[in-house]
């Protein structure tokens, strides 16, 4: 099939989550912008989420919360379908629609490298017919999400099926083809397809093999590959989502949630009854998440520095602006 030609929409460009400034959407998402000390966005309630069904614990990441919410969901009918990031047998990571607790879990876990999402938004409306959706992603899909549903340049037809964002707490990613494929694959000689799962903790990135030790990689060794948008990313908790969830802040096996619009707070009463996700307040542990989401916010505004001082291009909603990200600290 051939390539379709690209007819200079800039459909692409204005969903740009480095063309959109962050406090215009918080705006027009939750009426107001974080003020000064609210490092972590706008939120409403902070919990410790994991997941209560064995199934989705043997599968999933941190307690496996975001899957038991999303099956939960489902099983009321507060959705008919969640746009979640999938990968295939390479780790290549691929948009899919879920719209049963098997394909809920087949794609859980975290795949550290970004893919095009809002292709899933895309399928989910025009091949599935879905009505009530729950999106799943990082910061800057989310933002861009966020983008593509608000001004004058919405798509109505593929956002307004979305019910719930959810958002995943996110300091970087990694390129696939200049790190899954160069480095693990290529330096460590590890074949993406032996790999069960990996994840980040204590500083160390670790890839879990099938019959095989795991192995190790010591993260500060790991900022030459990141993603360069990753760099000038201030924003660690997702503070355009509905409903925010990462490891940070919780205990070994469970989740931290941020609660930010009502809509987090209707989906978390449709699935009361169900005790599929067990909740508990978060506590001290808030401390750490915003320990993690202002340490990623320095670190944006020291590329940010470093990219002027000499004169290296910068995302359009910066270009006009003489300082960074909003202070927030």
């Amino acid at each position: 099939m051939p390539k379709a030609r690209c007819e200079v929409c800039n459909v692409c460009y204005y969903r740009c989550p480095q063309v959109n400034d962050q406090a215009e959407l918080e705006v027009k998402t939750f009426g107001r912008s974080a003020v000064e000390g609210e490092v972590l966005g706008i939120y409403e309630g902070a919990f410790s989420a994991k997941a209560t069904d064995p199934g989705i614990i043997a599968h999933a990441q941190d307690g496996g919360a975001v899957t038991a919410l999303l099956v939960a969901l489902l099983e009321v009918g507060f959705i008919d379908g969640a746009v979640v990031m999938g990968r295939d047998e390479e780790w290549r990571p691929v948009p899919k629609v879920a719209v049963t607790k098997e394909e809920l879990i087949e794609c859980s876990g975290t795949k550290y490298s970004r893919g095009a999402i809002l292709l899933g938004l895309r399928d989910a409306v025009d091949l599935y017919s879905c009505q009530h959706l729950a999106l799943v992603g990082t910061p800057c899909q989310i933002k861009a999400f966020r983008a593509m549903a608000t001004g004058e340049r919405a798509v109505y037809r593929l956002t307004h099926p979305v019910k719930l964002c959810i958002g995943l707490f996110c300091m970087r990613a990694f390129p696939y083809e200049g790190f899954f494929r160069r480095v693990i694959e290529g330096q460590l000689e590890v074949k993406l397809g032996e790999i069960l799962k990996f994840d980040i903790k204590k500083g160390r990135f670790m890839i879990y093999r099938k019959g095989k030790p795991k192995r190790e990689l010591a993260i500060d060794a790991l900022e030459q590959f990141v993603d360069a948008s990753c760099k000038l990313c201030s924003d660690f908790a997702s503070e355009l989502a509905d409903i925010s969830v990462g490891a940070a802040g919780s205990p070994p096996n469970c989740s931290t949630m941020l609660l930010r619009t009502s809509r987090a707070f209707e989906a978390l009463d449709a699935i009361g009854g169900t005790k599929t996700l067990e909740l508990q307040p978060l506590g001290p542990g808030l401390e750490a998440v915003r320990r993690a989401a202002m340490e990623k916010k320095r670190s944006a505004n020291n590329e940010i520095d470093r990219r002027r001082k000499l004169g290296m291009p910068l995302p359009p909603w910066l270009q006009s602006k003489q300082e960074g990200p909003r202070d927030l600290l």
